[in-house]
Parts: C-alpha cells; sequence; structure tokens
C-alpha cells in the first residue's frame, strides 16, 4: 500500500511538471480556462478552477475517473487517498482542505462530478494545490 502511495505520488508530480510547461508554452493563449483570477506565476493567490473531483491514487497509477469509476474513488478518498481536481484540459490540482487539513470530507460528496472550487493557489517544485475555501457543483449553475 506504501509503494501504491509513493507511486501515485512520483506520478502527480511528473503529470504536474509536464501540465505546467504546457501552460507555460500556451500562456498567452484563449481559451485556457481552467484557473481564473490567477497569474500562473502567482503563489498564495485565489484562483477558482473547474474539474472533476478525482482520487489521485486511481488516476495517477491507471486512469480512472468518472461515473464508472465513482464508487471506487468514494472508498479510496474515504481511506484517506489525497483528493484532487482534474481539469477539462488534463491538468490535476491536489487538494487540500481549511486549515491545510485533508479536502476528503469536504469533496467526498462530490466524487465523478464537476465543480468549482474557489481557494488559495500555491505551488512549488512543479506541483499545484489549492486550498479549497469553497465548493460548488456545477450542475447548480
Amino acid at each position: 500500500m506504501r509503494y501504491l502511495r509513493f507511486a501515485a505520488f512520483i506520478l502527480m508530480v511528473a503529470l504536474t511538471t509536464v501540465s505546467m510547461s504546457q501552460a507555460q508554452s500556451m500562456k498567452g493563449m484563449k481559451g485556457m480556462n481552467d484557473m481564473h483570477m490567477m497569474n500562473m506565476s502567482s503563489h498564495g493567490k485565489t484562483a477558482t478552477i473547474q474539474g472533476e473531483v478525482v482520487d489521485l491514487s486511481c488516476y495517477l497509477t491507471a486512469g480512472q475517473h468518472g461515473a464508472k469509476h465513482a464508487s471506487c474513488a468514494r472508498k479510496c478518498i474515504d481511506s484517506g487517498q489525497p483528493v484532487g481536481i482534474l481539469t477539462k484540459t488534463g491538468k490535476v490540482y491536489l487538494a487540500i482542505g481549511p486549515n491545510s487539513k485533508p479536502a476528503n470530507k469536504l469533496l467526498v460528496q462530490y466524487v465523478a462530478e464537476q465543480v468549482e472550487v474557489t481557494g488559495q493557489l500555491n505551488e512549488r517544485g512543479g506541483m499545484e494545490e489549492v486550498s479549497v475555501k469553497k465548493v460548488e457543483p456545477l450542475s447548480s449553475k
């Protein structure tokens, strides 16, 4: 189990690094709507991100997400596996709850759904996280 978590973490870092380099090459392009109210190079700024709530372990190791994977994802998130936001462009954000606690309880009810998350965005070493302050299902908009 520890090996799986470690492998998932390494894969997440690699995917985030690739996503960052793609985002940098697209910096001036229109249509990059994953983030609103946020400059890519900023740290600790408020951002709004839209995407699917996923359990990072299954997503990073096997690409599993969506409605068919929702039951497994709920079990993984309930057991403490990390939770993330997968944007339409394929970028993945590690989701952290208030006061740097896991966001699992906050997001598990939205597994496999499209949400809009607002919070503080931080990046270090190519890995990005959003410290969730507000979450709203996109179906309610």
